[in-house]
């Protein structure tokens, strides 16, 4: 897996390349608690290059946007991929988190 962190329009956002899994998520987690801890206001996820989500996976955005929501912050994810959009409406988290199908939708 593979982490970018750029800027749109003045919103961080992050780009995981590759597959989410519990070797990766460590990486992923340290990074969007990263940011979490500088109480930024919107993250922005970008799954376009997500090949694939396991439980650790899921379970790292949930503890961030716990983390998040303490402050007022809003975690945001677009462009899920087929199968991982699946996995999160089969755990119905697709109501709990901000899903968007592109980066203009999510800002």
């Amino acid at each position: 897996m593979d982490i970018e962190v750029t800027d749109y329009k003045g919103i961080k956002v992050i780009t995981v390349k590759g597959d989410i899994d519990m070797y990766s998520s460590p990486a992923l987690r340290e990074e969007l608690i990263g940011h979490s801890s500088m109480k930024v206001s919107v993250l922005l996820v970008d799954f376009n290059k997500v090949t694939y989500i396991d439980s650790s996976g899921i379970a790292t955005f949930v503890e961030a946007l716990k983390h998040m929501k303490t402050y007022g912050g809003r975690l945001r994810l677009f462009g899920l991929p087929v199968g991982v959009k699946e996995i999160f409406s089969f755990s119905k988290l697709d109501k709990v988190f901000e899903i968007f199908v592109d980066i203009e939708d999510a800002v």
